[in-house]
């Protein structure tokens, strides 16, 4: 299977049937960060890593995590997209209506790997097996408690119910709890889940994977959250967000209700980039200009490596401009 293949595959299985469970296991940064981790992920899927939008997308990317230098390890940035390949299928597997296919875990892989070769992620296994148990290893060789592990926990809790009413945060919070796997939660802080939580939860998604298999018709268009995309040469808003309103369009409504409401909820505007985004552009804000000439200077190179047939052919590059 080649990336091309693998990508038609994926905008099925998760833009279309498993777009809740995906971004649920997708989300692993905070406020600006996880904003921008969705507008990238939407830009590999939707857009295609192919493409001008994907190949300036996985170059800004790049010229964001190289910004750290050596502080992150190839094996740590190993991990990071273990974790991308091997947790959507298994939240989907608990909580969705249905299982995932072979071929779909398959497509999973294979783009995902195509996607870390372009990032110059070294030694990365042949298959999901062979990639699960290299996890399996690396979690039980690092993974211990540390204060910071709860800092960084409690922080990406907060963020996901900042804007719930104050009575139901600590419920908030153990829900979320839920998600994580048993031997996860000592590790990053977070305490175990009451049994009525866990069954409260467990029961919740058993009727809904229920009704979404029986009652509901399937969705015959993909889960598109911006407005429509070009080359890449104009810049598009985003329809939905997750926790801030980066990108997403100023309307007359939303300006009307922050001239009424003022600051109690965050509304599209300048302050968030309301007139939306190019690829090259996403990421912090202060490296924007200084990094966009380099950045596309790598897509152009990242195209050429592509038309050659990406990693299927070449393997993993040793490094892209910079």
């Amino acid at each position: 299977m080649d990336c091309v293949t693998a990508r038609e595959i994926l905008k099925v299985t998760l833009l279309r049937e498993f777009p809740f469970a995906y971004i649920l296991g997708s989300q692993c940064a905070l406020i600006k960060s996880v904003e921008d981790t969705a507008v990238f992920f939407a830009e590999f899927f939707i857009s295609g890593i192919d493409s001008p939008r994907g190949l300036a997308a996985v170059s800004k990317m790049n010229s964001d995590h190289r910004r750290y230098g050596s502080k992150i390890s190839n094996d740590e940035l190993l991990f990071t997209l273990a974790l991308l390949i091997l947790e959507p299928p298994r939240l989907i597997d608990t909580y969705e209506w249905r299982k995932l296919t072979m071929i779909e875990r398959v497509a999973m892989f294979t783009y995902w790997k195509e996607i870390g070769n372009r990032m110059g992620i070294r030694n990365i296994p042949n298959d999901i097996d062979a990639l699960a148990n290299w996890n399996k290893t690396f979690e039980a060789e690092h993974m211990r408690y540390a204060d910071t592990n709860r800092l960084c926990a409690m922080s990406t809790v907060n963020t996901f119910v900042r804007n719930w009413p104050s009575c139901t945060k600590e419920l908030g919070k153990d829900m979320i709890a839920c998600f994580l796997q048993r031997y996860v939660r000592p590790l990053i802080g977070l305490e175990e889940p009451s049994r009525a939580m866990l069954l409260g939860v467990a029961l919740f998604f058993k009727f809904r994977a229920f009704a979404i298999r029986h009652l509901f018709l399937p969705r015959f268009h993909d889960v598109e959250s911006s407005t429509e995309r070009d080359g890449g040469k104009k810049k598009i808003q985003r329809k939905v967000y997750l926790f801030e309103p980066w990108y997403v369009a100023e309307t007359a409504w939303s300006s009307a209700i922050k001239r009424i409401l003022g600051g109690v909820f965050p509304l599209p505007g300048p302050e968030y980039l309301s007139e939306g985004y190019l690829p090259e552009e996403l990421g912090p804000i202060e490296y924007n200009e200084q990094s966009k000439g380099a950045v596309l200077k790598e897509a152009e190179q990242m195209k050429e490596y592509a038309s050659n047939g990406g990693g299927s052919q070449l393997g993993c590059p040793f490094s892209f401009s910079g």
